[in-house]
């Protein structure tokens, strides 16, 4: 894959050093009476509010209004603590137990959907299906779903007990375990019928690209004459690691561009190596941003049939600048095109095949695949492009 524009970053680097520069008196005078009427403000909260003020939050809370301002809903500022996060979960790597959990709603606990494999929880024996009801030493229901993750995260090597209560047996189980750095399986992959791989990509994540490969190279030595790729509910993630799978899918040619507000331009473009058997792409109203960067590049090239619902119809980039505090600003930087020089901002991307699944298999929450709507049509379409 080929990029041009490569001195794009070291570009932005300069101007916002420029712009740093460039500030002097004229920041000075528009803001002058801003931070007056901050002072004012702060006198009046210390002098008449009754309760505790925690000066370092009100502090961070100008820095977020200030952003917010902006008017863009993908425009913001986090905090230390809130960059520390973004950036362990765009690794695709953190320390915890290893398990992606929901509440059920039929009971109002909280539900282990997945235990990743190698895992410290797959090593203690916990199962999908079983229900976390303690962790920590706190008693849990669904009304705490939000908090568990902080509660079952921590630092390697530190430990935590976590009871379960398994339903298939009607027991409950104590389990002691040890935290380990984990890495979330951002693609998942099987065999489906008539020799036909299936391709799950949750999230464009630093280790999606390592993932996807594995998977890619699994289904052909399995002997898969046709690919269904699922990018349905995908929000998105790193550019850069869509950009490499879509080269693993596509000939030579445009993968996606970018232009941000000076009109500067930045192409990525596919080599001519990549896989080029049958290619079916399920997409639905939660597949967005890197997930339409590479679905429309798919489908911009007839590389492959999109079958599902339009897309999510996000077509902006956002770039994170860290500040020296910790903190961190991301920020819509540039528009994005498909290889054909849509921008799909605000409209999304229609599929070939519209197919929208029943209200009540939705509501069911995980399906088979026999009453995937989406997924029997996908596999039809792929039937008769190996065809």
């Amino acid at each position: 894959m080929k990029k041009n524009n490569f001195f794009r970053g070291a570009a932005i680097g300069f101007l916002l050093s420029g712009i740093v520069l460039l500030l002097g008196t004229a920041f000075v005078d528009k803001y002058y009476y801003v931070d007056k009427k901050l002072l004012a403000i702060d006198s009046v909260i210390n002098n008449y509010f009754v309760g505790d003020i925690n000066q370092s939050k009100m502090q961070e809370g100008i820095y977020k209004g200030f952003v917010a301002g902006i008017g863009d809903v993908y425009t913001t500022y986090y905090t230390p603590e809130e960059y520390a996060s973004f950036k362990e979960k765009s690794s695709g790597v953190y320390a915890g137990i290893g398990i992606q959990m929901t509440v059920d709603v039929a009971d109002n606990t909280i539900l282990v959907t997945e235990v990743f494999e190698g895992s410290p929880a797959e090593q203690v024996g916990i199962l999908p299906k079983d229900k976390i009801i303690k962790a920590g030493g706190k008693t849990l229901t669904g009304d705490d779903f939000e908090i568990v993750p902080k509660i079952v995260k921590g630092a390697p090597n530190t430990q935590i007990s976590v009871t379960i209560y398994r339903p298939s047996e009607d027991k409950i189980y104590d389990f002691d375990i040890t935290r380990q750095n984990v890495t979330y399986p951002s693609v998942s992959y099987k065999m489906l019928e008539s020799d036909l791989g299936y391709i799950k990509i949750n999230q464009f994540e630093e280790v999606t690209y390592t993932q996807f490969k594995k998977a890619l190279t699994e289904v052909e030595n399995k002997e898969a004459k046709g690919i269904v790729l699922d990018l349905r509910n995908n929000p998105g993630g790193l550019l850069h690691i869509t950009e490499q799978i879509a080269d693993e899918l596509l000939p030579k040619g445009l993968i996606v561009s970018t232009k941000d507000k000076n009109g500067t331009v930045d192409e990525a473009y596919a080599d001519d190596k990549y896989t080029d058997m049958p290619l079916v792409v399920i997409v639905n109203e939660n597949s967005a941003s890197a997930s339409e960067v590479l679905s429309g590049a798919l489908k911009d090239h007839n590389r492959a049939k999109l079958v599902g619902e339009t897309t999510f119809g996000k077509g902006v980039v956002q770039s994170i600048v860290p500040l020296s505090d910790g903190s961190a600003l991301k920020l819509t930087t540039a528009k994005y095109f498909t290889p054909s020089g849509v921008c799909i901002q605000g409209i999304g991307i229609d599929p070939d095949y519209q197919v929208s699944l029943p209200v009540e298999v939705i509501t069911k929450g995980r399906l088979e695949d026999q009453e995937d709507t989406q997924l029997q049509k996908a596999i039809e379409v792929v039937k008769k492009e190996m065809k």
